[in-house]
């Protein structure tokens, strides 16, 4: 099933399988785009509510586990909010989640690899990869996008949710009647973090991970809004503040846009509001500001929006955080879940912006923030350095060779 890039043009057949949101994407889009121009047949197993979105990437596309679009994420808001809803006590409904959508997922993912050479899965996909080669004999390789899960030991709260997802996951094995290799990847040392070593390193008992740098996607999802309205905004107020939670759909969406639309004011900055899965529009907000000051948008590309932006206001999300490096441009993240605590932690480390409690923070206490710690000439030397680091670095391309290496 191996081909030989030197002795004959036939190149492989991929898969590539993801879950969640737009950021957990994105970067795959990306890596199966240059991976097509490269000469292989690329298919992708995604969330339903990311097919559009990869056939207007050019790529072959087939639904795999259930879907999770704007609609489901609104729906279960409170589910995405560790600060008020803890790992343990959602712990029922992951395993609940886990047994409606493994067994789906594993039987799409076996159809879609039946004649492919190759299954490239996503760190979410571990389990369904490492099954899926155990039932049909594809070789594989896991790949993250996530420096929380590699670089640091997890929370006990996560230590007890992988706990008790393994028992499940035990359970859901024995009914499906396969036999997985876990340690697969890391035997043949073939396992790819898609984050550079500037911003975090694996700790040891990760080393067998390939370090490429960022996954960036610049020519994907390219949907700007161009017309005078936005070129009209930037020359009022030049370097305003971005206000960007991506994918991330919160209980209080009007709370959070008068929050930070009255420290913009305040600061004399306009503030681009990115509609997210937060949906942020005009209606949200309070009597009390200037809308001219405010301009909302779908989605616009971080590299176009970034270099233009003060800073970045967002949750935490790495692919958000990694673009901002890009563009040098200074940061203030509000976690919420998952890994943004550990990105959130780490930008503090670095210098590059700072960190905030969503639920805590005060108009005054972020304009502070913002003053001393984001909106510094300090800050932007720090993140500049950094940025001149990762810009040097083509994580796409790295990750591509490897797979070739280990693989063709």
């Amino acid at each position: 099933m191996y081909c030989f890039l030197v002795q004959t043009p036939l190149m492989a057949t991929l898969v590539i399988a993801t879950q969640g949101t737009l950021g957990d994407h994105l970067p795959y889009f990306a890596l199966g785009r240059l991976l097509q121009t490269r000469g292989h047949q690329v298919r992708m197993a995604v969330n339903p509510a990311m097919l559009t979105l990869a056939a207007e990437s050019g790529l072959t596309a087939v639904p795999c586990g259930i879907l999770m679009g704007e609609t489901e994420a609104r729906r279960g808001a409170t589910d995405w909010d560790e600060l008020q809803y803890s790992i343990a006590e959602q712990i029922p409904q992951w395993q609940a989640f886990c047994r409606r959508e493994i067994p789906l997922a594993f039987a799409q993912l076996c159809e879609i690899c039946a004649d492919a050479d190759v299954l490239i899965c996503a760190y979410q996909r571990h389990t369904l990869a490492a099954l899926t080669a155990a039932r049909t004999g594809i070789a594989w390789l896991t790949t993250s996008l996530m420096p929380a899960l590699h670089c640091a030991p997890p929370s006990p709260e996560r230590a007890a949710l992988g706990e008790a997802l393994t028992h499940t996951l035990a359970e859901i094995i024995t009914e499906l009647g396969v036999t997985p290799n876990w340690e697969q990847p890391a035997q043949r040392r073939q396992a790819i973090l898609a984050a550079s070593p500037h911003f975090s390193q694996v700790s040891a008992v990760h080393a067998f991970y390939t370090q490429t740098g960022f996954w960036f996607y610049d020519d994907l999802h390219q949907k700007t809004q161009d017309h005078a309205d936005l070129y009209a905004f930037l020359q009022r107020y030049p370097e305003p503040l971005v206000l960007s939670f991506s994918s991330l759909p919160l209980q209080h969406p009007a709370e959070v846009l008068a929050l930070h639309v009255r420290a913009a004011a305040q600061l004399g900055r306009g503030l681009i509001v990115q509609r997210g899965w937060a949906n942020f529009h005009a209606d949200l907000l309070p009597d009390d500001c200037d809308n001219n000051a405010v301009f909302f948008s779908d989605f616009l590309p971080h590299p176009w929006l970034f270099s233009r932006a003060a800073a970045v206001i967002h949750h935490g999300g790495i692919g958000t955080i990694a673009n901002a490096i890009r563009q040098s441009c200074p940061m203030l993240v509000e976690p919420y879940g998952n890994d943004q605590f550990f990105n959130a932690r780490q930008v503090v480390a670095h210098g590059i912006g700072a960190a905030a409690h969503p639920h805590k923070i005060t108009v005054n206490g972020l304009i502070r923030l913002l003053e001393q710690k984001v909106l510094t000439p300090h800050c932007r030397a720090q993140v500049q350095d950094l940025a001149v680091k990762i810009n040097a670095e083509n994580g796409l391309q790295m990750a591509c060779e490897r797979i070739e290496s280990w693989f063709c």
